[in-house]
Order: structure tokens, then C-alpha cells, then sequence
């Protein structure tokens, strides 16, 4: 009896660590799993700097938004698509000249972390990304100038300033968990082909390459 009461109480035992370690062990594997493979959505807000004006043109800081959609296939490499959304004013005498752009990029991202250190799960993650894509730079004011002296205001691909794009950044993150990180994003992007400078009404031809730097704060989600 004595014998019994013993395995019994043994097997208690055995049974609760068991069930206490369980859950510890599924999340420990979660943790070292979530950052190696999977889709991710990331959405940043900030500021806009730089920006080819004319000579008698100013034009301070704008607002710039973006949001991607990725894959990482590995620890290490990830694709990812991206849209952003830049504001631009120059200003030159009494007038403000106001412009909008759009960007579309594909992206390679590498976790330089994970490359150059320990492969291992972390809190902080450090990443490079670069890429190219389109840009399409719209001004309301410009664009009704053209259409009433040429009836119509036509670029290459959309109704704006079309061009082409090189994107290259830096993102470090925070992850509070497997599923949330807090970002903060620094991109650069050298403009091919832009027809005019952004205070567009002063009609001035741009350099062969312009370049705008935006740096934003946002959240990436795993689902």
C-alpha cells in the first residue's frame, strides 16, 4: 500500500511539472520559430526631407506615410512590396506650390543580425532593405495649368510625373512579441527621369537623378 501511494504520488507529480512546463516550452519554441519564415504587414508615419526646388524656392519638411506587405523565407531574407505617400510645398514670393507623390517599390530585406552575429532569437533586430520602382508625382495647380494651355495633361504611365526609383534603408526593430514590433524606418530614394522641380509653376528642369530621404515610426505585424 505504502508502495502504491508512493508511484501514485510520483506520478502526481511527474504529471503537474509536465503540465507546468508545457506551455513554457511551446512558447519558447514559438519564440525561437516566429522570426525565421511568414508573411508580415508593416505601416509607418513621419516626416518627408530633401527635395529638388529652383534657385528662388524654399521648401521645408513634409509628411510621408508607407506600408508593405513581405515574405521571409528564411531567418535572413525576406521579399517585400511597398507603397509611399510623400507631400511636398514650395514656396517662392507669396505662393505655395503643393505636390503629392506615390511610390511603388520592390524590395529585398536582410536581417543583418541574424547574417553577421549569433543565429538566435533577439528583442532587437536590425534590417537593410533596398529595391526600385515607379513614382508618380501629382500637382493639382500644375496640372489644371497644362490642361487649360494643352487640353489635356498626359505622362508616360499615369496622368503626373512619372519616374523611376532606387529605394535603399535601414529599419531597426523592437518586438514587443511573436506577433508586434515597433519600427523606426530611414529610406532613401534616388528619382530617375523627374520632368520638373517640385515648385513646378517656375517650370525648371531638374537634375538627371533627385533625391528625397524619409524617416517613419510605425508597427509590423505576423499574422
Amino acid at each position: 500500500m505504502k508502495k502504491i501511494s508512493i508511484l501514485l504520488l510520483l506520478s502526481i507529480f511527474v504529471f503537474t511539472a509536465k503540465a507546468q512546463t508545457g506551455p513554457q516550452m511551446a512558447m519558447g519554441n514559438l519564440k525561437v520559430n516566429w522570426y525565421k519564415i511568414g508573411w508580415f504587414l508593416d505601416a509607418n508615419a513621419g516626416g518627408r526631407f530633401l527635395g529638388q526646388t529652383s534657385d528662388i524656392a524654399d521648401m521645408s519638411a513634409g509628411p510621408s506615410f508607407n506600408a508593405g506587405l513581405g515574405y521571409f523565407f528564411n531567418d535572413k531574407i525576406a521579399l517585400k512590396g511597398r507603397l509611399d505617400y510623400n507631400q511636398f510645398s514650395a514656396s517662392y514670393g507669396n505662393v505655395t506650390d503643393r505636390s503629392g507623390s506615390i511610390a511603388g517599390s520592390a524590395e529585398v530585406m536582410v536581417r543583418l543580425l541574424q547574417v553577421f552575429a549569433n543565429k538566435r532569437a533577439r528583442d532587437f533586430s536590425l534590417n537593410l532593405h533596398a529595391g526600385a520602382g515607379l513614382t508618380a508625382l501629382r500637382n493639382p495647380s500644375y496640372k489644371d495649368f497644362l490642361e487649360s494651355k494643352y487640353d489635356d495633361y498626359k505622362g508616360k504611365l499615369f496622368p503626373a510625373d512619372n519616374m523611376g526609383h532606387i529605394i535603399v534603408g535601414i529599419t531597426p526593430q523592437y518586438h514587443f512579441n511573436s506577433r508586434l514590433s515597433i519600427n523606426l524606418d530611414i529610406s532613401q530614394f534616388s528619382q530617375f527621369k523627374q520632368h520638373k522641380t517640385y515648385d513646378k509653376h517656375n517650370y525648371v528642369d531638374t537634375k538627371s537623378v533627385t533625391g528625397i530621404v524619409s524617416t517613419t515610426i510605425g508597427l509590423t505585424f505576423r499574422p
